[in-house]
């Protein structure tokens, strides 16, 4: 694993959280590369079964100095099964287990590391266009597309933050104390209480728009092709990948 000074680089940082795909999450790097060029990338890796470290594929991002690769796969950083000891209502979610607190918790560790603006990028997208512009605004909270979370079970919808490919401006979220995870609002997290509705993106979304911060929206599709819900179980990454393979080859 490599350990840079991140201000070594090119101004604009890219964070990832990965577990499990690391082919994928280094074509999503490659893409952004390519149409992004000397943008530094951060991956925090949460992997249980497919490492960064242990994938041929990476051997030669891991050489690059503009990649830099935390590891978290056992527990180093935030030992997840502590971690969920403090949450004595919680309840898996069907399919993801505690998949979408430990993402925001890990992004809110980012934050909290890095203590610069980032391109949070998630591992199973790929980059169409210069990401560049998401950073022309120093002003905003955060730059990238909302969307509307609805739970029609139980008569309720929120708006969130998407994840797949968001600036988040880390020096503005310090200053009016602003944390991206918020474990009294995660989704299974707090399953027996009334407010347990917020995913991924969605209390930084109300955070947010409580402190009355000025945001900016930049429709995603535009920018990124995403592979979807479900992409580590349901679907088959690689051969996405691959028909999509002009866009990071």
């Amino acid at each position: 694993m490599r350990t840079e000074n991140f201000t070594t680089h090119s101004n604009m940082l890219a964070a990832i959280v990965h577990y499990n795909t690391p082919k994928l999450t280094r074509a999503a790097v490659l893409s952004l590369w390519k149409h992004t060029p000397g943008c530094r990338v951060t991956v925090f890796d949460n992997s249980d079964r497919l490492p960064i470290a242990m994938s041929g594929a990476w051997a030669e991002l891991l050489r690059n100095p503009l990649v830099t690769v935390i590891d978290n796969t056992r527990g180093q950083i935030i030992d997840w099964a502590s971690w969920l000891d403090m949450f004595p209502d919680k309840e898996p979610s069907p399919g993801n287990n505690y998949g979408s607190a430990k993402h925001c918790r890990s992004v809110q560790w980012l934050c909290d590391y890095l203590n610069e603006p980032f391109v949070l990028m998630d591992s199973d997208v790929l980059v169409k266009k210069d990401i560049s512009p998401f950073c022309e605004h120093p002003d905003c909270a955060w730059v990238g597309e909302l969307g509307e979370n609805v739970r029609r079970r139980f008569g309720y919808s929120f708006m969130k933050v998407q994840p797949f490919l968001c600036w988040l401006n880390v020096p503005i979220m310090r200053q009016r104390d602003i944390r991206y995870f918020n474990g009294e609002w995660m989704w299974n997290l707090t399953s027996r209480k009334p407010n347990h509705r917020y995913d991924t993106g969605a209390w930084f979304c109300k955070a947010v728009r409580e402190a009355g911060l000025p945001t900016f929206e930049i429709p995603l599709r535009d920018y990124i092709i995403h592979l979807g819900h479900g992409s580590w179980k349901d679907r088959n990454p690689m051969a996405w990948m691959m028909r999509h393979s002009a866009l990071w080859k």
